[in-house]
């Protein structure tokens, strides 16, 4: 199906109705668009271009991204803000945290921490991406906190968004003609499959994540082996650092086993919105 096929319920293509639901929801709103850089936020971003709307687009800075990511945003979206939230350089965040796991990951935090001053913002969600996404997020939703979000293109399909973008003969970050179906961040605990590749792909970045982590193996030695808590370091049962981080790059763990695997997951893109995967259950929805 195309996006240009019309519904014959409502009388509107998927195109007519993602700009619909931006006029909708964002009219007279002071409007951010959550950029990755990936293919969905870019048609959010050229959407709300369609529909007219003025609006604020921002990449949230993790200091894991691809470079090529970010040569991308800043040769062919020069507008977007690049917001940095952080505080410490990456080898010293990874000093003082360790490094980010399946069920501990800070590297988010920046991502997530809400932008003040924004009455919604417009997130690449689509629920073709997975069963979870499919059952917490809705075109239109409120989280807890009063904080509205709109996904004009959730029931998009993959095709349909290259669709898009083709048509407008849009460019779209290299990382795509590399065989990724998604960008994330470079060694994503969340993305197990890739890490080991990422390490190989971008060195640079796995030497910073390496040090960082040397660092922090450093300080549970001097610590005793013993946390704050009185809990036991159990990253430590590998001996060296360099067996635990190879362990992570396999895993997303520094430690051998652990109850609190959570299991199956995906990489978060929700940049600058105040939205993590676990905030998709809206509090109020509509599916206009």
């Amino acid at each position: 199906m195309s996006l240009k096929d019309v519904d014959l319920i409502d009388g509107k293509n998927k195109l007519e109705l993602a700009i619909s639901r931006i006029k909708a929801h964002c009219t007279g709103k002071n409007t951010l668009v959550a950029f990755s850089g990936g293919k969905d936020s870019q048609c959010c971003y050229h959407l709300c271009k369609d529909a007219g709307i003025p609006f604020t687009a921002q990449y949230s800075v993790t200091r894991f991204e691809p470079p090529e990511l970010v040569s991308f945003i800043r040769e062919n979206y020069p507008d977007v803000i690049f917001r940095r939230a952080y505080k410490m350089t990456l080898v010293d965040e990874i000093a003082y945290r360790g490094l980010p796991n399946r069920w501990a990951r800070w590297c988010c935090d920046t991502k997530h921490k809400k932008t003040p001053g924004f009455d919604i913002a417009v997130v690449g969600v689509r629920a073709a991406e997975s069963a979870r996404r499919k059952a917490r997020w809705r075109t239109f939703g409120r989280k807890p906190d009063g904080s509205f979000y709109c996904c004009p293109i959730f029931d998009w399909t993959d095709d349909e968004v290259w669709e898009y973008l083709n048509g407008k003969n849009l460019p779209h970050c290299s990382i795509y003609d590399e065989g990724r179906k998604r960008i994330g961040c470079v060694c994503c605990p969340l993305a197990t499959n890739f890490m080991r590749a990422d390490a190989e792909r971008w060195p640079k970045t796995a030497e910073m994540l390496f040090a960082g982590f040397s660092k922090n193996w450093e300080k549970a030695i001097a610590s005793g082996g013993v946390t704050s808590t009185g809990s036991p370091y159990r990253m430590l049962e590998w001996g060296t650092p360099r067996a635990a981080f190879e362990h992570w790059l396999d895993t997303g763990m520094t430690i051998k086993k652990s109850s609190k695997d959570p299991g199956e997951d995906e990489p978060c893109l929700f940049a600058g919105t105040g939205f993590s995967e676990s905030d998709g259950m809206a509090e109020t929805e509509n599916d206009a």
